[in-house]
């Protein structure tokens, strides 16, 4: 079999220690087994929960059954995909769903005799909360008729949301490669290149170095007549030429594990009073949320330390701060002056937590916008940035 250098995985401590806290949270709530679910969206982030319990993502989607007492089981999409799938699995009994994907969790919960049991689904939650297909869940309503259904995708949010030190390592790693792509952009991003040659430049900065790509958001524009204020999802044939300015929000992981970051870029020229507003108001108002980050801190120290940005006439478009692990996680917090309108979490700040800060200042017109950002980590004493990338307006 390949060695744990080929496929890294945690200790077996650490999967005793999340399945520990996965079950005392099941207890809590009176709950006898969940089914988990995760699909290949938000560039597989998706599969958060199951890579969080099993180690493995699907290109497609999976399903875990895992119990109250006795063993879990993997159901993965594919049976192409098996032999992969039982190498990077840390759960015993991992195997394909054979296009049946309701019949064998079923069956694995007769198994169980939890047939007239409480039955936690979790979905997942990253921008949106997703629960699983209708199709799956209608097969257990008509077959499992004495089961009982509770939503319960914020039990794993709950149990994810504050890393281990084994979890820190990795996503430092994942920081590390995510400031490997802005140090290929720095050196050899050049005017009269389109998107997807800056794209090439970018995973090939991490790649090589055992990272993978979750974003490349990058989008060029004129500084002169912008029509951009967040970069692109997917790179465009546009060729970037002298007085643009390129947007960027890049994540690179290890194992899904990944950093985030957001600098401007201007090109062949410097950034126009306008853009170097922009940037300088985004610079301080990340430095007074990193500041304001600290165990017992709340939501409304982030918003207030925030409020700079339409203190000097702003507004924003992106959120302007988000927690962080295998996907976008809670909280989301937004200023008041903001183009979009979010739900809003509440949090207290617990040492070990991940959030991204990320300011996104627009001018009021809405026409003219960037982003600075990192990912941060919540420790004793405050928080501290996991990217060592300089914040600058870059220039090429």
């Amino acid at each position: 079999m390949p060695s744990e250098i080929d496929h890294p995985r945690y200790s077996k401590e650490e999967y005793r220690r999340r399945y520990r806290e996965i079950r005392s949270q099941m207890c809590e709530r009176g709950l006898d087994v969940l089914i988990m679910y995760g699909d290949s969206g938000s560039h597989g982030g998706n599969q958060a929960n199951i890579k969080y319990v099993s180690n493995y993502k699907d290109p497609v989607c999976s399903f875990i059954v895992f119990p109250l007492k006795g063993d879990p089981a993997l159901y993965m999409s594919n049976r192409l995909y098996l032999p992969y799938a039982k190498q990077m699995s840390v759960i015993r009994r991992t195997e394909a769903v054979d296009y049946e994907p309701g019949k064998k969790v079923e069956q694995r919960i007769r198994e169980l005799g939890l047939e007239k049991g409480n039955i936690g689904i979790v979905g997942y939650r990253g921008i949106l909360q997703t629960s699983i297909p209708y199709s799956v869940v209608d097969h257990w309503r008509q077959t499992l008729k004495d089961a009982t259904f509770v939503e319960a995708t914020e039990l794993l949010h709950e149990v994810r949301a504050v890393k281990s030190k084994e979890e820190l390592k990795w996503f430092r790693k994942g920081a590390a490669l995510t400031d490997m792509a802005f140090e290929a952009l720095d050196t050899k991003a050049r005017a009269g290149m389109t998107e997807y040659e800056m794209a090439a430049i970018i995973s090939n900065g991490y790649m090589p170095h055992g990272g993978g790509q979750m974003l490349i958001f990058v989008g060029s524009t004129s500084m002169a007549r912008p029509h951009l204020i967040f970069p692109n999802q997917f790179p465009t044939q546009r060729k970037t030429r002298k007085g643009d300015v390129i947007l960027t929000e890049l994540s690179s992981d290890y194992y899904m594990h990944s950093g985030q970051a957001h600098r401007p870029i201007s090109v062949g020229a410097k950034p126009t009073a306008v853009y170097q507003k922009l940037f300088d108001v985004g610079v301080e108002a990340y430095n007074r949320i990193l500041l304001a980050v600290k165990p017992g801190a709340t939501q409304e120290d982030v918003r207030k330390a925030g409020a700079i940005i339409q203190e000097e006439g702003f507004t924003t478009f992106d959120t302007t701060f988000h927690g962080w692990g295998l996907l976008i996680e809670n909280p989301r917090v937004d200023i008041d002056a903001t183009i979009i309108k979010r739900p809003q979490n509440e949090v207290v700040f617990k040492e070990g937590m991940l959030m991204v800060i990320q300011p996104n200042p627009v001018t009021a017109d809405g026409k003219r916008g960037l982003q600075v950002g990192n990912l941060v980590e919540v420790t004793k004493t405050g928080a501290r940035s996991l990217q060592k990338f300089p914040i600058k307006f870059m220039r090429i």
